[in-house]
């Protein structure tokens, strides 16, 4: 039989059409699908890590933004120090001056002051020296105002504090003795036995107010006589001269610190603890894509990280407790669009449909009879 006889007969079958062009579509779109799937997941993967290196990149930034103005805050203190190690004395107009030229480079700085160590025997010594600086009526007392000289138990030390400057606003705390109180006696006891800088807890900075709530931070130095033997504990605190004391707000030293720079990803916390799950924030510096009502829900509501991305970064200067936490605000994310995956995802998914149904419309062309 020839061909056109073949065509002709009506009762000739068609050639049955092969698996393979039966499935053909199916596997084109099961194909189309796991490799859009795979598509989409390393895409993922790599806007996460993306996002994630611009955030470390940009908290760490901010970190050592920070980090360099506490170092300017260590170098104010230790000048003091220093001054106060080489000179035998130094009178308050002495001291106003030079803490002067320190705070003028330093407006985050709310005082610095001198406290002397001395002995019961030599309170009225003190007090002579007080009144020809000018502080009439200089008394030691404790933080409630208390003579504890006058007591059957009066201590035979005392740490009180005698220079501040500036007077204005911390006039009150000319005659504090900081050994009265049982945080500021271990700050001062740490100092002296280490030689090294004593950070306090955050504290009001009222030093009489005892509540231990607030977010201001107190640095000890200790101050040695010149032929103080300095290799043993016994040693420093025979040769102990006083106390070189800074007091200043952290949040004033944020601001500071970051006065310069356009935070408007970030949000910046302050905060203080050693258990991760019981961190007290004591400054937030919001960024400045969030509005009013945004930040007053997160200072209510501190609940740490945002959209899974949070880095704590130790104030390694103010030790182990102190510590600043970054997480991303609005401004971040709205440079950070996390779309281009799903855009991979659907544009696999309508090429494979496309392809499939390109395959079986040629399927259905072919199997005509």
């Amino acid at each position: 039989m020839t061909v056109g006889e073949r065509n002709n007969n009506p009762n000739m079958e068609s050639p049955r059409p092969s698996r393979l062009r039966l499935y053909l579509p199916w596997v084109i779109l099961t194909i189309g699908l796991l490799l859009s799937l795979a598509a989409f997941f390393s895409v993922k993967n790599w806007e996460k890590s993306v996002v994630h290196i611009d955030f470390e990149m940009l908290s760490a930034s901010h970190a050592a933004a920070i980090g360099n103005e506490l170092t300017r805050h260590l170098d104010a203190s230790e000048a003091l120090v220093g001054l106060y190690s080489v000179a035998q004395h130094i009178d308050r107009r002495q001291f106003d001056q030079f803490a002067a030229d320190v705070l003028a480079n330093h407006t985050d700085i709310q005082a610095l002051m001198w406290a002397p160590h001395v002995n019961a025997a030599d309170r009225p010594v003190l007090a002579r020296q007080a009144e020809q600086d000018g502080l009439m009526n200089f008394r030691i007392h404790d933080l409630n105002g208390g003579d504890t000289s006058m007591s059957v138990t009066a201590p035979e030390e005392y740490v009180p504090i005698l220079y501040v400057h500036p007077m204005t606003q911390n006039d009150e705390l000319v005659g504090i003795n900081l050994m009265a109180d049982s945080n500021n006696h271990d700050l001062l006891a740490s100092a002296c036995d280490t030689g090294h800088m004593a950070v306090s807890a955050p504290l009001q900075l009222n030093l009489k107010t005892a509540d231990s709530v607030g977010n201001g931070v107190l640095l000890v130095h200790a101050v040695y006589y010149p032929d103080a033997n300095l290799e043993t504990v016994t040693g420093r605190r025979a040769g102990l001269k006083g106390y070189v004391l800074q007091l200043f707000r952290i949040g004033d030293l944020i601001e500071e610190a970051l006065r310069e720079s356009a935070v408007l990803g970030l949000n910046i916390s302050v905060v203080y603890g050693s258990d991760p799950d019981r961190l007290q924030r004591n400054y937030f510096h919001s960024s400045l894509s969030r509005n009013n009502n945004q930040i007053s829900s997160l200072l209510s509501n501190f609940t740490g990280s945002v959209g899974g991305l949070e880095l704590r970064t130790p104030m390694d200067d103010l030790g182990k407790s102190w510590a600043l936490m970054f997480t991303p605000a609005p401004r971040f994310w709205s440079n950070h669009p996390m779309w281009t995956a799903w855009a991979v995802l659907v544009a696999g998914l309508l090429l494979s449909l496309l392809l499939a149904a390109i395959a079986w419309l040629s399927s259905r062309q072919l199997n005509r009879p």
